[in-house]
């Protein structure tokens, strides 16, 4: 495609934010917001820290919304992770960004790292806690990798992954969160075009808030939601939900605390109840319940991120239990290893 334009995503951003602070707009980190109230038609954001901020608009922008109303947003949209490596090959760059249309669909573009020009090269995307090992997906990626490349004309530098929110109509929702609430603006569901999307959220949201018209309001409301191909997808989405949140019920684990290596989680049962447990590189063994804390679906170990993935609606946890994605906000609940009863545990690297 012609005309591309690349933007460094930090460089980008950090831009934003001094404009912003040049018109007098303040920044709060460390302050998670987890509910908007009404009172008499202002919009009050209270903080998890229990503080509350009154305005004419409280817009939500923290990818799931951290307040959903009576939007039902977990039930109209499903997660997304993808992968990346970045890649330092010798032959040059040959320009542009470039993105497959057979599956599983990659990506490559290009970036600069230790002021040499590094390969990103990613893909590999399914649904969040479902499907095959996460490790799995990164060897996708070398095996694309090795079709660009002859043998030890590349070198993989770094890897990482990603999640983003898909709705069912694959096209962002932008704008009030119900209809009666139109004070309450959410922007959520990039589909992974984060930088483009993001921006034309900005300008509907901005116009939304001065109340300004917008050509674009009905095609990003939030409210819509026709018979087809919405009212099918929702129901697809649903039944795909109920099949994993009954899967991880019956699911009979077969794994031993014993039998984990160190750096290694798996699905234990524990006192005859479903549990998690991640033995670290210290030998320590970190054991969390595995029901979600939003839905109650099981949550699945991730062994590339050491995290718990939730694949009904895309919640992640920490290998301590600590949410890391929502739409859950509440951890996991932690159990003391040492309440095992009746366990010896025979492994002279953990210590105990």
């Amino acid at each position: 495609m012609k005309n591309q334009a690349q933007f460094h995503p930090l460089k980008y951003l950090s831009h934003l934010i001094k404009l912003i602070q040049d018109k007098g707009g303040k920044f709060y980190e460390q302050t998670v917001a987890v509910d908007v109230e009404d009172a008499h038609g202002a919009a009050v954001v209270v903080t998890r820290d229990g503080f509350r901020v009154k305005a004419n608009y409280a817009l939500a922008c923290s990818h799931f919304p951290f307040y959903e109303g009576t939007g039902l947003y977990s039930t109209r949209m499903y997660a997304s992770r993808s992968y990346v490596l970045a890649v330092k090959a010798n032959k040059p760059y040959p320009g542009g960004m470039y993105l497959s249309v057979d599956k599983p669909e990659h990506s490559i573009r290009k970036a600069t790292y230790n002021g040499e020009e590094v390969y990103l090269i990613g893909g590999e995307d399914h649904k969040t806690g479902q499907g095959k090992g996460m490790m799995e997906h990164f060897k996708g990626l070398k095996r694309f990798c090795d079709d660009l490349f002859t043998e030890n004309e590349y070198e993989i530098l770094h890897r990482w992954s990603a999640q983003d929110l898909i709705t069912l109509d694959k096209i962002p929702y932008v704008g009030p969160i119900t209809k009666k609430r139109q004070n309450v603006l959410i922007a959520t569901g990039y589909r992974k075009w984060g930088m483009t999307n993001g921006t034309n959220a900005a300008k509907l949201m901005s116009d939304y808030v001065l109340g300004e018209m917008n050509p674009y309001q009905d095609v990003f409301s939030p409210s819509r939601f026709s018979p087809d191909p919405s009212l099918k997808k929702f129901f697809m989405e649903n039944l795909d939900m109920a099949k994993h949140l009954i899967k991880g019920k019956m699911e009979v684990p077969r794994t031993k605390i014993e039998e984990l290596d160190h750096d290694e989680g798996s699905i234990i049962r524990m006192d005859g109840e479903r549990k998690g447990a991640y033995k670290d590189p210290d030998g320590q063994v970190h054991i969390v319940d595995t029901t979600c804390t939003h839905a109650g679906c099981e949550v699945n170990w991730n062994e590339s991120e050491r995290s718990w993935d939730c694949p009904c609606h895309g919640s992640r946890f920490s290998y301590t239990g600590e949410v890391l994605e929502g739409p859950a906000e509440t951890p996991l609940q932690k159990h003391d290893f040492h309440m095992i009863d009746d366990y010896k545990f025979d492994d002279k690297r953990s210590g105990y």
